[in-house]
Order: structure tokens, then sequence, then C-alpha cells
């Protein structure tokens, strides 16, 4: 017997007629957040030029991965499983009900032969199960949840939206079971077929004319609550990450001083001090934000007992949202200056969110505020900010002058029309002295290799330390006399030796009018050996490499250490590595700063040294040094070394002395 839409059922065409209403009511709650995140300003133009498909400004990747599909959300296999379980089963019931509208208005036979038995019957029955079993693990996981749900605020509406999904579903299934019962077996629908098969007969019709509205009306209310609820994220998260840049990173851009000068006679606060300060898509990223914890459970400062806690910082910006605290001053107070100057930018957290959050950029938008409008800091980090003002490096008190590391070794200076590559040394490599040693040994490895290489007369810093502290004005005057002198000089390849040059070269000099192609020295050292330019012995010694943040999660260079790190040695790898490898705790000027509660760097040091490995081997001057000081707190072996001094180390043709 064919299946006959609202069987038992009078006015059922009133089920359709009153989901218009529901639908308009969602389209109104939509609209309300566009109009709340309409308030937010234009976005910072990056000025990024990206090989990647777009309609209009959704990036059409990002959208259907990290939107659609939720590929992030599966990095947590069994909430991932529950989660993909509970929305595509649902896709395909809602899918099954448009089906049956479209078979009761415009006659479009669904019921019949193997599209019957196979669609309407048993894939419909199975994805309600997939989704009936999805919705029951997250009820138990938010009835029974770990930390991260529920620190700082926990997201309670969800289990009211648990129960009433598990309601519409088991409703569901009862409903074609009471049907069955009364009408014969359905082909295909194994679900129903059994129930019916348990179901006394006697008043089922009642029954199921109560089911069947109880059904349809609860469905209507929830699409109707979705955009007033914590659901809204069906919409919002792919509307996120479709609009996020494919960048890693924070993507601050840089500021233009001078559009700020001319936009009035009052100049405008630098960064951001309010809601109103913050872009449109700060904003969308407020709204989005699950709440769900794994920022706070990866982030290096709230897992070592500071005060910052990256889904702290996004609560309080949905309070002061949903309060409409657009204009309130005290946002900073609240979030705290000390939580602000916490984050390392390492972006672990962007890396764990499962919606494409931005928190990061926030955070950094605040701190620009704190830093260049009300002069708020860290005391050291403080110092190390004059010292750049002043001196045009942060390492207060160092015994070093810029030409210090070369002493003792003949350094080619880049030359105008002769040169190739300059030799960036930056300012770690230059004033620390454990660092110097990097510098040393990538002269003897360029030297060996044949390249024709630089340096400036006079070493500088990139300002990239200005920056992370939030002194964009003062990185933005550093990167202009920079990109000047690369200008006069010819300059159109560098290679750098520390990651955050590397960053702020490839990310924000290009937008102040830079046009130059840079490489960092562990990519460098890879091409050159794949290039049989310079030959290694390995030692057979387990080595354990530590991705530099910079390197690794921001730049997306993670084979190519590796590659180095295996050709002299044995590669071993710590638990978190790759995007999900831990800061070493040097990174948003932190550096400069005094840590409460568990320092980072021994954290991570610990970490490496459980791995058993004689040797930890990075590409960063920074994370050498934090791992090495880390590392004080279990053993005096010195440890660490930069991939260059790995790799002079075991260059089987001389190379100069790079000890002294």
């Amino acid at each position: 017997m064919e299946r006959v839409p609202y069987w038992n059922i009078s006015f059922g065409l009133l089920i359709d007629i009153l989901s218009l209403p529901a639908l308009a009511i969602f389209g109104y709650g939509i609209y309300r957040h566009w109009l709340r995140i309409r308030q937010g300003k234009a976005s910072v133009r990056l000025g990024l030029t990206l090989d990647a498909l777009k309609v209009g400004p959704l990036y059409l990747r990002s959208f259907l991965t990290k939107g659609i599909v939720g590929t992030r959300i599966y990095k947590k296999l069994f909430t991932g499983m529950a989660h993909g379980f509970l929305f595509w089963g649902m896709v395909v019931l809602t899918v099954g009900t448009i089906l049956v509208f479209a078979n009761v208005l415009f006659g479009i036979p669904v019921f019949r032969g193997e599209f019957n038995r196979l669609f309407m019957g048993a894939f419909l029955d199975a994805a309600g199960l997939a989704a009936l079993a999805g919705v029951l693990f997250l009820l138990v996981r938010r009835l029974f949840p770990p930390e991260r749900l529920t620190c700082f605020k926990a997201n309670s509406a969800f289990v009211l939206i648990e129960v009433g999904i598990i309601a519409i579903i088991v409703t569901g299934f009862f409903i074609e079971g009471a049907r069955i019962a009364q009408n014969g077996a359905d082909p295909g629908s194994f679900v129903g077929n059994w129930l019916a098969a348990q179901l006394a007969t006697g008043g089922l019709p009642t029954v199921h004319r109560y089911l069947w509205w109880t059904h349809g009306l609860l469905a209507l209310a929830l699409i109707a609550y979705i955009p007033f609820s914590p659901l809204v994220h069906l919409v919002l998260a792919p509307a996120n990450a479709g609009l996020d840049i494919p960048v890693p990173g924070p993507k601050m851009g840089v500021m233009d001083f001078e559009a700020l000068e001319g936009e009035g006679e009052e100049t405008p606060s630098l960064g951001v001090s309010k809601l109103g300060d913050f872009s449109r898509k700060n904003l969308l990223d407020i709204f989005t934000c699950l709440k769900c914890g794994r920022c706070h459970e990866v982030c290096p400062a709230a897992q070592t007992g500071k005060k910052l806690s990256p889904k702290g910082v996004m609560v309080t910006l949905a309070e002061y949202l949903q309060q409409g605290k657009m204009e309130d001053e005290s946002l900073l107070d609240t979030i705290t200056t000390d939580a602000i100057y916490n984050c390392t930018t390492c972006a672990a957290c962007m890396e764990a969110c499962p919606v494409a959050v931005n928190q990061p950029n926030a955070i950094l938008r605040m701190r620009q505020h704190l830093l260049m409008e009300r002069s708020e800091m860290p005391e050291i980090m403080g110092q190390a900010n004059r010292s750049l003002e002043a001196r045009h490096h942060p390492f207060i008190g160092t015994g070093f002058g810029p030409n210090d590391w070369r002493k003792g070794l003949d350094v080619p200076i880049f030359e105008k029309g002769k040169t190739e590559y300059l030799l960036w040394i930056g300012c770690s490599v230059a004033y620390e002295e454990r660092a110097q040693h990097i510098g040393r040994a990538m002269v003897a490895i360029l030297k060996n290799a044949g390249v024709s290489f630089g340096i400036l007369e006079e070493n500088r810093c990139t300002g990239d330390p200005a920056k992370q502290m939030g002194n964009e004005f003062l990185f933005t005057e550093i990167a202009g006399q920079n990109i000047e002198e690369f200008n006069d000089l010819g300059v159109t390849k560098v290679i750098t030796l520390c990651p955050h040059c590397f960053n702020s070269f490839t990310r924000h000099y290009p937008l102040l009018g830079a046009k130059f192609d840079v490489v960092p020295h562990a990519i460098m050292i890879r091409d050159l050996v794949e290039a049989g330019k310079i030959t290694l012995k390995n030692s057979g010694q387990a080595i354990c490499y530590h991705d530099p943040c910079y390197l690794g999660r921001h730049n997306r260079f993670l084979s190519e250490p590796r590659q180095v790190v295996s050709s002299v040695g044995q590669l071993v790898e710590m638990p978190r590595h790759g995007c999900e490898s831990f800061c070493c705790g040097a990174g948003g000027g932190n550096y400069w700063t005094e840590e409460e509660g568990t320092r980072i760097n021994q954290t991570r040091a610990k970490e490496a040294l459980d791995t058993g490995a004689k040797t930890i081997a990075t590409a960063c001057p920074f994370c050498m040094l934090m791992l090495t000081d880390g590392l004080k707190k279990f053993t005096e072996e010195q440890m660490v070394k930069d991939i260059a001094e790995l790799v002079c180390s075991q260059m089987e043709h001389g190379t100069e002395n790079v000890s002294q």
C-alpha cells in the first residue's frame, strides 16, 4: 500500500501554513543579529593576494570545510562524531520533510518504488537513529561536563535544545510506528516496522494524531527558536568561516595613520576600548562563539595559571554585546590589563576553534589601545618598548653591540647589484649571547653551500616586538626605515633567522610598500640539502623537534624543518606538535615579562625532556632561549639547539669556527 501523507490527520496542511510564521520569526532573529553586527567598523584591509575561490565576500573552501562540514569539530573524535551524526541526521530528515511537502503540494511521487523503500524508508530511519545517538551523547556531555564547558560560563541553553530534539526524533519514530501498525508494513522503514510490532493497536489513531501535532509544533518551535538560542551557530558558523580570510594567525594588518589623521578634527581612538571599536568580523566572532572551551584547554596562558582565558574574553565580550554596551568604556578593565598582555599570540586557540573565531585579533586590538592610548603595560615589557624607541632593539641591559655576534668571522656585507640574498640577523641573534651561535652557524652553512649573501652594515630589528606589544606606531616607523634601506640597496631576497621576522616581512611589510621575497633559514637549509649543495652526516641521535608558533601554526612550515632534523638524526615527536604544538611562552612580547603561575617554557621543556631525546631542536631564537631557560629546572645539560647549529655541526665539508 502506498503511503498516504497526513494519514489520520485533519487539516494537516495547517502545519505547512504555520511554517511560514516560524520561518518569519527565524528570519527576524537573524536580522536582529545582523543589526548588531553592522554596528562594528569595517575590517582592516590585509592587502593579501590569495589564490582562493570566492563568491562575493565568502571564501568557498573555508565556508564548506570549516563552516558546513565542520572539519575542526572532529579533532575531538567522539564529540565530533556525535555532532556529525546529529547535524547530518537532521539534514537528511529535513530533506525528507521537504519531500513530503513536495508530494502534498505538487504530487511528486516520492512514496513509490525503490526511492520510497531506500530513501523515504531505510535512509530516513537510519538518519533518525544517527541523530538520536548524537544528541543523546551531547546531552550526557552537558549533564556531566568536562571543565572546558563549565569554566567562566556554561551554555546551559543547550540542554533544553537537546531535550527538544530528542522529543522531536522520538515522536517522529512513534508516529511512523503507529501509522505502520494500522496500515501495514512500510518497505525499508526498519525502525517503524519494529515499533509497529511492539505497539498495541487499541486507540492508536488517537495517539498517532496527538503525537503528530506535538511533533510538528515542536519542530516549528525549534526552527523559530534557533536565532534566539545557541543553535544560531548553525547559521553564523558557516558565515564566520566563509568570511575568515584563509591565512593562519590573527591577521592584524597594519594601521593607516595618515588616514586616521584625515578623519576629522578629533583624532580617533587607537585600538579598541569598547565594543563599538571592533570590526564587524570581530562582532560576528563574538556571536558565533559556542563557549565550548576548546580554546581554553589549549591556551598556554590559561593552562599555566595566568589570568587570561580566550574563552573568558569571549564570554565577557558576549555579555557586553547582549546587554547592548557598545560604548561602555569599562570593557578593558573588566577583562583586565594582565589578561590582555598574557596572550602569547601563539594562535592555538584559533587552531582549536571549530567555528573560526579569531580570539587573538580581539585581544591584540585591546592591547593596542592599552599601549598607545593609556601607556599601560607590564613593567619589563614597558622597558623593552622604550629600548626599542631609543636604541632600536628591545634587549634591555644587554652588553653586546649590534655587530658583536660576528667577531672573528669574515661575514660579507650586502652589495647592491652583486649580492643575491640579504641575511637578516635580527635583534635576538645580535643581542642575546646564546642566540648569536645561530647567526654564526648560518654564515658557515651559506658559505659552505656557495650562496651569494650579505648582511647589513648596521644590524637592526624588524619592529615585530613593538607590534606584538601593541605599539603599532613604532612598528610602522621602524618598518618604514627598513623598507627604505632595502629599496636603496636593491634587496629582492631575504633569509630570516627568526620566524617573527619572517612573519612581519611577509604579512605586514607588503602593506607598507615592501616588495621582496623572504625565506626562513630552516627552509633555506632544507632547499640547500635537497639541491646537494651541502652534505650532512646523520648521527642517528634522537632529536626532538619543537615547532615555533610563528613558523608552524602561523605560516604552516611543518614538514620542512623535520626533513632537516631527519637528515642529521632520528626525529622524535612530542605529544603536542605541528599545528597543535605548545608555545614556548615568548610570543606577544612575553619574552619581556615576569610570569605568574607555572612558567610556560618549563611546561614545554618538560614535555620535550620526557620524549627521551638527547637533543631538542627548534628553528627560532626565542624558542631556543626560552626552552634553554626552561630546562634549567630539570637538568644542567645544554640540550637545545637551533636547526642551523645542528646542520653546521654535521656538515661533511670544512666550516668556519662558529663557537668563538
